[in-house]
C-alpha cells in the first residue's frame, strides 16, 4: 500500500496512537511480514523516534483485528488494510495517484531516450496535480514515442515492407518522426503483424489505452477519475514502458 517515502508525510499526521503508527508500518510493502527489528528500522527511518521504547509485541497483540503474526513476521489482516485506508482519508496522501505516479517514476528510469522521457514525465506531473485528461494524453503520447523509437532502431525495414503491403501510397519511414504519419490505430496493426505485439497486447492498447486517450483529447462532457487514469497508466506501464 505505502512506501517508505509516504510513511514519512503520513506517520506523523493528527497526533497518531503508538498502535496507528505500528499498523501504518505494516503497510509498507504490504504483502511482506515483518519481524519487531524490521518494524523498528522502519519507524527509525520515518521520524518515529520513541519506537526504541514501545513493547512492539504487546501493540501488535492487542491489535488482533488488524495484525496478524504469520510465519515470518508481523502482517495487516484485511481488516486492517481497511483500517489503514480509513487512516489514510484523513490525510492529503491519495494512494492511487502517489502508487500510479511512483509506478510510472520507476520505468522513466528506463526510458531510453529524452523525448520520450520529457512526455512520460510531463504526464506524471499532470496526474499528480490532478488533471487527468492530460495525463492520459501525455502518457498515451509517450508510449507512442517509445514505440516509434524501438521500430526505428529494431523494426524499421519490417515496418516498412508491411506498412507498403497495407497501403501502396506509403512512403517508406527513414526517420522515428517518419512513424508518426500513419495512424495510430493502424500503427499498432502493423505493429502485430510484424511480431512487435501481441494480439491481446494491441486490443488492450487499440480499445482501452487509445480510445480514452482519444476522448480525453478532444472537447467533450467525458468525465473521469484518478482509478480510471490509474488503469490506463498501469496497462501502458505493463504493456510497453516495461516491455521496450
Amino acid at each position: 500500500m505505502l512506501t517508505a517515502e509516504q510513511l514519512k508525510h503520513v506517520v506523523h499526521f493528527d497526533n497518531r496512537s503508538q498502535r496507528d503508527c505500528v499498523l501504518l508500518i505494516l503497510s509498507v510493502g504490504v504483502k511482506k511480514p515483518k519481524d519487531l527489528d524490521t518494524i523498528r528500522s522502519l519507524g527509525r527511518s520515518t521520524g518515529v523516534r520513541h519506537i526504541e521504547d514501545w513493547n512492539l509485541g504487546d501493540i501488535l497483540g492487542k491489535a488482533r483485528k488488524h495484525a496478524i503474526k504469520a510465519e515470518f513476521g508481523w502482517e495487516l489482516s484485511s481488516e486492517g488494510i481497511n483500517y489503514v485506508r480509513t487512516l489514510l482519508s484523513g490525510t492529503d496522501l491519495n494512494i492511487v495517484i502517489s502508487n500510479a505516479a511512483q509506478s510510472l517514476r520507476t520505468h522513466l528510469k528506463r526510458t531510453k531516450t529524452s523525448n520520450s522521457e520529457a512526455f512520460v514525465e510531463e504526464s506524471i506531473v499532470c496526474f499528480e496535480a490532478k488533471q487527468y485528461r492530460a495525463a492520459v494524453v501525455l502518457a498515451w503520447v509517450g508510449a507512442m514515442s517509445v514505440l516509434h523509437q524501438f521500430v526505428f532502431s529494431r523494426k524499421l525495414a519490417d515496418f516498412n515492407t508491411e506498412a507498403n503491403r497495407r497501403d501502396k501510397t506509403w512512403r517508406a519511414a527513414k526517420s522515428a518522426d517518419d512513424l508518426g504519419r500513419m495512424r495510430e490505430h493502424d500503427f499498432l496493426d502493423v505493429l502485430e503483424a510484424i511480431g512487435v505485439l501481441g494480439k491481446s497486447v494491441k486490443m488492450t492498447l487499440q480499445n482501452h489505452c487509445l480510445q480514452l486517450r482519444n476522448s480525453c483529447g478532444h472537447p467533450n462532457g467525458l468525465k473521469i477519475a484518478e482509478n480510471s487514469v490509474a488503469a490506463h497508466i498501469e496497462k501502458l506501464t505493463l504493456n510497453v514502458f516495461s516491455a521496450f
